[in-house]
């Protein structure tokens, strides 16, 4: 096994030397379409900061942040609406990217305040039609956001990884889902978004989270679970492999990449030189403050419990892995394909070419949105 950090895209350098700075820079460049940041405004950030160096990357994203936020304002009391929440909205993003460098628990806490804020601010502005719930859950509930496509619309849940936040997968493939007719509920499981602060950490029996919102669905709207999907991306891609080892009341599940063996992927030795080195130092201190855990060691330990079997799902699956991953992820992927013993399984890899084939098809997610609502429209028989 290498102790190399894990790799999240190909070696094509969009703006970075530093890979992880530079994966996030592809994963920023990757939601315009969705309301982030214009290229003109992500490059201008950009040549404020010096490669590798956290600290500078924090102030310029959280500076740019200030000033749209500002911005807003002042348009808002022109009475330009839509054009104070679009502000707003690229201020949540700046706010989000300033966050995964910050590199100290005040700092995670200040920005996550922030851009929740923001983000809310520009939804009501937006006036986009997307309702804030909280689901029953022991010992705090989990936050969600609910996009509502009509009573006909099958629903999709979205489970982000080990970065994420709900207001991320509004961006990477909650609005896209929307817009071509899924309802999406996008939901923190223990340890994602601002659930840290709520007590909530990460945790291996991520079958009790995501079956707590499948309850919630169906009491709260009458959910059909023959109409009911669900996809992981990241370390999601683990929580709902695991999840559908055992809630069969879920029709299709949707994971980039699928993980079955948490503990290979990122075994102690690679978890230490995470710890250690370059932009990603400071986003692995953002995993300890999630995990509730002090030192890489125990973090490497916990991971070793997030294990999924292929041969338990019953559930129509589509796995998902970008070429420009790590082996150990592709390998994964095939493996679990291989695994699985439903009928209705898919497996897709997109290479360079496709532009989307980077960690969680972060640096194209309109295609993200194509594979996965497309194969579903075929398991919910939508098409055309």
């Amino acid at each position: 096994m290498s102790n190399e950090k894990l790799q999240r895209s190909n070696e094509i350098r969009y703006r970075f030397d530093d890979r992880d700075m530079d994966f996030i820079f592809q994963w920023s460049a990757g939601a315009a379409k969705t309301g982030g940041l214009d290229s003109g405004e992500l490059y201008y950030i950009a040549s404020r900061i010096e490669d590798g160096d956290t600290a500078s990357w924090a102030r310029e994203f959280e500076a740019y942040g200030d000033a749209q936020r500002t911005l807003a304002a002042d348009w808002q009391a022109q009475g330009r609406r839509r054009s104070a929440g679009e502000v707003l909205m690229k201020a949540y993003y700046c706010y989000r990217q300033a966050w995964q460098f910050a590199g100290d628990t005040a700092a995670f806490e200040t920005l996550i305040v922030k851009y929740e804020s923001a983000f809310a601010d520009a939804v009501a502005l937006l006036d986009l039609p997307l309702t804030y719930l909280e689901i029953p859950f022991q010992p705090a509930p989990l936050p969600g956001l609910r996009l509502d496509a009509g009573p006909d619309a099958p629903t999709l849940v979205i489970v982000g990884g080990g970065d994420t936040g709900r207001e991320d997968m509004y961006h990477l493939i909650g609005l896209n889902a929307w817009r071509r007719g899924y309802t999406t509920l996008i939901v923190d499981l223990p340890g994602q978004g601002s659930t840290p602060l709520r007590g909530l950490h990460f945790m291996t029996e991520t079958e009790r989270p995501i079956s707590a919102i499948v309850d919630h669905l169906i009491d709260t709207y009458g959910q059909d679970p023959a109409r009911l999907a669900i996809v992981g991306m990241s370390g999601g891609g683990y929580m709902v492999s695991r999840a559908v080892m055992s809630e069969r009341r879920i029709a299709a599940c949707i994971a980039s990449t699928p993980i079955s063996d948490f503990g290979s992927v990122l075994p102690v030795e690679v978890v230490e030189v995470m710890a250690a080195s370059g932009a990603m130092r400071d986003s692995f201190r953002m995993y300890l403050w999630r995990s509730g855990l002090a030192t890489p060691v125990e973090f490497a330990k916990l991971l070793a419990t997030f294990q999924a079997d292929p041969s338990e799902v019953g559930c129509a699956f589509l796995s998902i892995v970008g070429g420009g991953e790590s082996p150990v992820l592709i390998d994964q992927a095939r493996r679990w394909h291989d695994g699985l013993p439903v009928e209705r399984k898919t497996l897709i890899e997109l290479d360079a070419a496709t532009g989307a084939d980077a960690h969680c098809q972060i640096n194209n997610p309109t295609r993200l949105a194509q594979e996965v609502c497309d194969w579903l429209d075929g398991i919910f028989d939508r098409r055309g």
